[in-house]
């Protein structure tokens, strides 16, 4: 099997291949996102569920804490309450663990966790944790022994599966850039009062290369000369790239979008309709709403058995082998419920639920079979590892909910062609809100180069912020939020 990892660095989205077909979306978004660190502020306490409310900035969603995700703060301390912890208007550094939905805010914890390639670093955690992917019990006990001699004082290590047969070397090298990210975290809340992003992931290459890289990716094509300099650097720091490795990296240069030439593009659109039709006739129907999945599965023009009973199994079969595939492409999550047509015999349903449970066994995020209930539905659970495709490229129609009808998703201003950013020009587009002085766009504006300068006297160093001392762009009182305008001008200008 052929696996290869595209990357889009012009447009922020990478995809996971296996022989030719997507098998993950990648993103990073400018939304909470699960590892982001915020120092927030508690806004509400509800004693009665033990939970509270966090103020993660000035804008957007509280997020959600429990007291099971405080309780590490007050250790050897036996806690009943939320208020022996938290109380209003206290600030509280926090981690998401769970991106928000539709209508709810993010889940959020206080045990906060610093990933790495190898390791991931705990400072309120003073724990040493091995992935139970690692079977062997030699090296189990090899990694603990290393961990108890590397892991700083008061702190935590989790030993990730991919630091099997690595060396100590770069462990510890890991170790140490994530005790440098926690350094500055600690500098950061130390010098800040009030709800702000602290740590965030930013780096799609780095990304990718940290969580999806394995040594079975054969292939890896990205479509900028500085992001292909950015993912050797990341390959070669981890030494994912060695004599003995087969990964191949390609540089895509062709005129047109990636997105467009590996059908990326194209299968997000399909992934976000509801009707899906299988390979031998018959088609699925996926409804999704905040909670809850609905997948039934219908026989349409199957007729490829002579017998009726057999026919029903192998569409059963494969509607399974689609269900797996969307399952962890649309990277659904919560309840699902799957209506199979109806089966009456024990022996047929008995043989669906295994070949079920096989293909799910390939998903990292461990779907779980509950029960085939008396009705004929299979129940089972996913756990959630960020939004699903839905939530990033569409949304609910509130009024119409009942009939799970979604507006046409914009995916082609979400995901811009790479062309455009060949170009010198800057395309503000009406959605953007400001510049400078809350001044709105009605239509696309280009921005060329120019430059400009003024006489250099101290009236204007007094209420004049200048970037260069030949060609000047002065700007008069500039705030925090214009940080965005002033890093364009002085990108573009």
């Amino acid at each position: 099997m052929i696996k290869k990892i595209v990357i889009s660095h012009f447009n922020n989205v990478a995809a996971i291949l296996q022989n030719n077909k997507i098998e993950e979306i990648v993103l990073v978004s400018n939304t909470y996102q699960v590892n982001d660190i915020y120092i927030g502020i508690v806004q509400k306490i509800f004693s009665s569920i033990n939970a509270a409310f966090i103020k993660l900035g000035r804008y957007g969603k509280s997020g959600f804490i429990h007291i099971s995700d405080i309780k590490h703060l007050k250790k050897n301390w036996y806690i009943n309450h939320i208020h022996e912890v938290l109380s209003v208007n206290q600030i509280i550094l926090v981690q998401v663990v769970k991106e928000p939905t539709f209508n709810k805010g993010p889940r959020l914890t206080a045990n906060i966790h610093l990933h790495g390639k190898y390791v991931a670093l705990m400072p309120f955690c003073n724990t040493i944790s091995i992935s139970h992917k690692i079977y062997d019990d030699n090296e189990r006990i090899y990694l603990y022994s290393l961990a108890l001699l590397i892991k700083p004082y008061t702190m935590g290590l989790l030993i990730k599966t991919s630091a099997q047969g690595i060396s100590e070397k770069l462990i510890l090298s890991d170790l140490n850039v994530l005790k440098k990210q926690w350094n500055f975290i600690e500098k950061t809340v130390i010098s800040t009062s009030c709800p702000v992003l602290v740590y965030r992931d930013e780096d799609l290459i780095k990304k990718v290369v940290r969580d999806f890289y394995e040594d079975n990716i054969k292939k890896i094509i990205i479509d900028s000369e500085d992001g292909l300099k950015l993912l050797y650097y990341y390959l070669n720091q981890w030494n994912c790239i060695s004599p003995i490795s087969d990964t191949k990296l390609q540089l895509y240069n062709k005129s047109e979008c990636i997105l467009d030439d590996f059908f990326i593009k194209q299968a997000i659109k399909d992934a976000l309709k509801p009707k899906i039709k299988l390979l031998y006739g018959g088609y699925i129907i996926i409804e999704s709403y905040e909670a809850l999945t609905i997948i039934d599965v219908n026989s349409g023009s199957f007729n490829r058995s002579d017998s009726s009973k057999e026919a029903i199994l192998k569409t059963n079969f494969y509607a399974a082998i689609e269900i797996a595939y969307q399952l962890k492409f649309r990277n659904i999550n919560g309840v699902i419920i799957v209506d199979f047509i109806d089966m009456y015999s024990n022996k047929d349903q008995l043989q669906l639920l295994e070949h079920f449970n096989r293909l799910l066994k390939y998903d990292n995020s461990k779907p779980q079979i509950v029960q085939f209930s008396e009705l004929g539905l299979v129940e089972l659970t996913r756990r959630r590892r960020g939004q699903s495709l839905q939530e990033v490229f569409g949304y609910f129609d509130k009024k119409t909910l009942h009939r799970n009808k979604y507006f046409e998703p914009q995916i082609d201003l979400l995901i811009s062609d790479s062309y455009k950013y060949s170009t010198k020009q800057l395309l503000i587009y009406k959605n953007i809100r400001l510049l400078f002085f809350a001044k709105k766009f009605k239509k696309k504006i280009a921005l060329d180069c120019k430059k400009f300068s003024l006489n250099d006297n101290s009236l204007y160093s007094k209420y004049f912020i200048s970037f260069d001392q030949f060609n000047r762009v002065n700007l008069f009182h500039p705030r925090a939020n214009y940080i965005v305008p002033l890093v364009i001008y002085l990108k573009y200008i």
